[in-house]
C-alpha cells in the first residue's frame, strides 16, 4: 500500500474525529485564498458543466440534467473541444460528477434533487478504450446502489439528505459525498466500483456548513470540495500531514464570486486546484484556479 493510499485510508477512519473542529473552522472567519481566472474559454456546449478532471492535458467535463449523454474533453487554455465522448447505452438523467482512477472513469448519475429516484447509478468505462479521435462512441458498465439508509422516497424538492454531487474514486471504492439540503452537512458513502446492485452504507459525515457540490483527490491525499451556502461559493480544502492524519479542514470562502453555481473541482498539472461554475445570468461558464 503505497502512502497515498495510507493516508486515504486513514482519513476516512477518523473523519468523526474532525466534525467539531469543521464546525468550527465554518464558523471562524474564513481563510484567505487567492483566485484568478483561469480560462473563460470554456466551451458554450458546456454551458451546464458539472464535474471536472485533468487527464492526457485536457479538462474534462459533462452538462448534468437533461444534457446529452457525452462528455467532452477541451483544451484549458484555448477552449475548443478535442474529443466528444458519446455514451450509446445510457441517457443523462442527472449526471452530477466525473472521477478517475488509475483504470476507469467514472460519471456520477447520481443527481436527485426530489428525493425520489430508484435508478440511482455511477457509470464506468476504461480508460484505454479512449482513443484521439474527435468523435467517439462508447458503452459504460452501471453500478446501481441505492442508500442504506433511505426509505422514505416521498417527493421533497431541495430538501432531502439524499441528493449527491461529487465523487471520488480510490483504490476498489467510489467514494460519494451528499449534497445534504436538509442539515447542510456531507455523508460519505462507500460503493464499490464493481457493475452490480449494491446497498450502500454511510461510513462517516461532517458538517461542511454548505450545499456539496463537486470532490476530487488529489495524488499526495489532499482531499478538496467545493460547494456553496446562500449563494456565495466555498472551497473546503483536507491537508494530511507526515503521519497521515488530515489537518483541521481549512474552509475559504469566495464572496468575489457570489452568484457563481460552481460546480466542479480538480486537481490539475503541478497539483493546481481548479474549479467551475456553470453559466447563468451573473457568471459565463469558466474555470478559476485556486492558490
Amino acid at each position: 500500500m503505497n502512502i497515498k493510499n495510507i493516508i486515504f485510508t486513514i482519513a476516512l477512519a477518523c473523519l468523526s474525529l474532525f466534525q467539531q473542529q469543521t464546525l468550527m473552522a465554518a464558523q471562524k472567519p474564513d481563510h484567505s485564498i487567492k483566485i484568478k481566472s483561469f480560462s473563460k474559454k470554456v466551451p458554450d456546449a458546456l454551458d451546464e458543466n458539472s464535474g471536472l478532471i485533468y487527464w492526457r492535458g485536457l479538462l474534462w467535463s459533462h452538462n448534468d440534467s437533461g444534457g446529452k449523454a457525452e462528455i467532452y474533453g477541451f483544451n484549458p487554455k484555448k477552449g475548443h473541444i478535442e474529443i466528444t465522448i458519446e455514451i450509446e447505452n445510457s441517457l443523462n438523467t442527472d449526471w452530477e460528477d466525473i472521477a478517475q482512477d488509475e483504470r476507469y472513469i467514472y460519471i456520477a448519475e447520481t443527481g436527485n434533487n426530489r428525493g425520489t429516484r430508484t435508478d440511482l447509478q455511477v457509470l464506468r468505462f476504461e480508460k484505454q478504450i479512449i482513443s484521439f479521435d474527435a468523435k467517439q462512441k462508447i458503452n459504460v458498465e452501471k453500478i446501481c446502489f441505492k442508500y442504506a439508509d433511505q426509505s422514505d422516497f416521498t417527493d421533497r424538492n431541495l430538501n432531502n439528505e439524499h441528493d449527491c454531487e461529487a465523487i471520488i474514486a480510490h483504490n476498489d471504492t467510489i467514494y460519494l459525498f451528499s449534497k445534504d439540503w436538509v442539515n447542510q452537512t456531507t455523508k460519505v458513502y462507500a460503493l464499490p466500483n464493481t457493475p452490480a446492485n449494491h446497498v450502500i452504507e454511510a461510513v462517516d459525515s461532517f458538517n461542511v456548513d454548505g450545499l456539496i457540490t463537486g470532490a476530487d483527490l488529489s495524488d499526495d491525499g489532499k482531499l478538496a470540495l467545493v460547494g456553496y451556502k446562500d449563494f456565495e461559493p466555498f472551497i473546503c480544502l483536507f491537508q494530511p500531514n507526515a503521519h497521515g492524519w488530515f489537518l483541521k479542514p481549512e474552509r475559504y470562502s469566495l464572496p468575489k464570486l457570489m452568484f457563481a453555481q460552481t460546480e466542479g473541482i480538480c486537481f490539475a498539472a503541478q497539483n493546481q486546484l481548479l474549479f467551475s461554475c456553470e453559466m447563468t445570468s451573473q457568471f459565463k461558464q469558466q474555470i478559476w484556479k485556486a492558490k
